[in-house]
């Protein structure tokens, strides 16, 4: 692994992935893992085998296996140490978070959200949301473009005009006006789709062939590419900005860009989006292109469970997209990991529903 990560495993089954900061994931996915409490460690067994991870060590726990057993005492512990607990299915979002009971932030802020759904804070807010997307989708095409001007010229060529194009479209995204967002949302909408199929079809053009990779599928994906795109969205991306909305007091299900409908976290849907190209497709871009992952051993036969990526690869993945988390960037007059920007992100949005502040979305330059 690169500079200020590694993956710490003594049993195929679990990895705990050491970011640069001293904190760890906790992957489980496999049957007949048990994890328990020995005072202030965790124990995970299986077979026979026991490791044992101080808590304070513990930054999150993933669990991607309906096989897992848990017991009363170990989440006690997690809740108590503020560490995230995600379970999540291969083939889908996931189904469940479990958080600490008492949360940060400002009841007048939720308060505040759901009446910013009617006036021009809901529709400012989603605006940024799509901004700050096709900001990122452009700035990651222009800086393809400049990494390929000495070895094809070429491809360097159709990889700027595209960024450019989705410049174009941003430019329009700016120009929208309008009160609410129910009126103005299938505007956004569209806009974003444009500019999705400037971004994909460039991103097809850099993927290794081999990799069948013909446009973005969300839903049921079995190509590699896609596979990972969902698990790195789903499985990574998502529960750091839910843990971030939550701390932030908003509520997870009252967003803006994204329509309501019962069980959609929309507001973590919404903020997602400032954070997809930066975090997971920057960096599965970067794997599949300099051949770290190899097409042949990307995927496996689906199981039960949904299973489509390989278990080593995941581990690749799930370190490297730590690392993408960990790195430091300047973003609003500050430097820092841009995990600390998810955070900062959604207490921003919480101070423009108070009023109190402007809100900018999330974009790395090129």
């Amino acid at each position: 692994m690169q500079r200020g990560l590694h993956v710490l495993q003594s049993m195929l089954w679990i990895a705990t992935i050491k970011a640069s900061g001293g904190f760890m994931k906790i992957f489980l996915d496999d049957f007949g893992i048990f994890l328990g409490r020995k005072r202030n460690r965790f124990t995970v067994k299986k077979e026979g085998e026991v490791k044992e991870i101080v808590a304070d060590d513990v930054d999150s726990i993933i669990c991607c296996s309906s096989g897992v057993a848990f017991s009363a005492s170990a989440l006690d512990l997690a809740v108590r140490n503020n560490i995230q607990v995600v379970f999540a299915r291969y083939s889908g979002w996931p189904y469940a978070v479990l958080m600490p009971a008492a949360m940060t932030g400002s009841v007048r802020a939720r308060r505040e959200q759901f009446t910013a759904y009617n006036d021009e804070r809901g529709f400012i807010l989603a605006k940024k949301f799509v901004a700050g997307k096709l900001a990122n989708q452009a700035n990651l095409l222009k800086l393809m473009a400049k990494n390929r001007r000495q070895t094809d010229l070429m491809l360097s060529g159709r990889l700027y005009e595209a960024g450019k194009a989705i410049d174009e479209i941003y430019a329009k995204v700016d120009e929208e006006q309008g009160f609410k967002i129910d009126d103005k949302r299938q505007d956004l909408m569209n806009l974003e789709a444009e500019a999705a199929r400037f971004y994909w079809d460039a991103i097809r053009q850099v993927l290794p062939a081999e990799l069948g990779f013909t446009g973005r599928i969300t839903r049921g994906a079995r190509d590699p590419f896609n596979a990972m795109l969902n698990f790195g969205y789903q499985t990574i991306l998502f529960p750091e900005v839910w843990k971030a909305i939550g701390y932030a007091g908003l509520d997870f299900y009252a967003g803006y860009l994204h329509a309501d409908r019962p069980g959609k976290p929309s507001l973590v849907l919404d903020l997602i989006e400032e954070f997809r190209q930066q975090v997971v497709d920057r960096t599965l871009i970067g794997l599949v292109t300099k051949n770290v992952l190899k097409f042949n051993e990307i995927v496996v036969a689906e199981t039960e469970d949904g299973r489509v990526l390989n278990r080593e690869v995941v581990k690749t993945l799930l370190a490297s997209f730590q690392e993408r988390l960990d790195t430091e960037v300047m973003f609003d007059g500050q430097r820092g990991p841009i995990k600390s920007f998810i955070h900062h992100q959604a207490r921003r949005v919480a101070r423009f529903l108070l009023r109190e502040a402007d809100y900018t979305p999330f974009t790395l330059g090129w």
